[in-house]
């Protein structure tokens, strides 16, 4: 089996690609914001060896100092660690926490989210933090995850107070109320999936989310054909048309299992 790494960070313009590994079909895509004076803090990462998988995205914090490097720091963490740690020995929270404590040590006024899958022998479990947003997909399209995005209007959706879709154009949207970087830092886990053939999951940051509704992601690449569903959420990105809510840096991750 091929070995797969890609890491991104600080991309100036746009990067996408489909590629194959395993039994699994990934597309991945990041496009800094359409602000020439903004660099682009989001940081996107893949690593896959033998039968195991660590995938996702961490997004610098805007309005504070040094997300780009936070974000940069916590991928990086996670590449390094996966590169030298054999899955039985994985203790993914402990890596959270180590480099929660790095970012705070050299970057104290910096945050970042992180969102990331890791894939061990067919089965799938997410890791959370912050209000970049993990969904994973039945055959048909059902969502069957969906992590709660840490922020006022993440909790409200899921309170059933506000819709994911009217809370598009909430004014409170920006605000999220737990980032890697603060010192009591919360975690969301979620339970293991066997990913069936037909499967998919994405992870993407709040640029992603904060522009399409879970209902459009789901009809674009949720079921169907993968690669032109990928194709045409990469053509709404880049492209931005009037309907575009939030410029901000966008990256997200497809992933979808292709053989039983």
């Amino acid at each position: 089996m091929a070995n797969l790494e890609l890491f991104l960070h600080n991309t100036d313009g746009e990067s996408k690609e489909i590629v194959d590994w395993s039994d699994y079909r990934i597309g991945y895509y990041i496009q800094r914001n359409k602000e020439k004076s903004e660099e682009n803090q989001d940081t996107l990462f893949i690593i896959g060896k033998d039968d195991y998988c660590l995938f996702g995205v961490a997004d610098g914090a805007g309005g504070h100092p040094n997300g780009k490097e936070a974000s940069y720091m916590v991928g990086e963490s996670i590449f390094q660690y996966v590169r030298g740690t054999k899955p039985e020995d994985f203790q993914l929270i402990s890596l959270i926490e180590n480099a929660n404590k790095s970012v705070i040590d050299k970057y104290p006024e910096a945050f970042t989210t992180l969102a990331f899958g890791a894939l061990v022998s067919g089965d799938l479990r997410s890791y959370s933090i912050g209000d970049s947003e993990v969904q994973y997909f039945n055959s048909s399209g059902e969502l069957i995850y969906n992590n709660i995005p840490q922020s006022p209007v993440g909790y409200a959706i899921e309170a059933g107070v506000m819709s994911q879709e009217d809370a598009l154009d909430h004014n409170d949207r920006y605000i999220v109320s737990n980032l890697i970087g603060d010192e009591h830092l919360r975690v969301e886990v979620a339970s293991k999936v066997a990913l069936k053939k037909g499967y998919s999951v994405v992870i993407g940051s709040d640029g992603l989310f904060d522009n399409f509704s879970h209902e459009t992601i789901s009809n674009l690449v949720g079921s169907g054909g993968f690669e032109e569903g990928f194709n045409e959420l990469c053509r709404l990105c880049t492209e931005r048309g009037d309907d575009w809510r939030k410029d901000d840096d966008v990256s997200f991750i497809v992933l979808r299992k292709i053989k039983a």
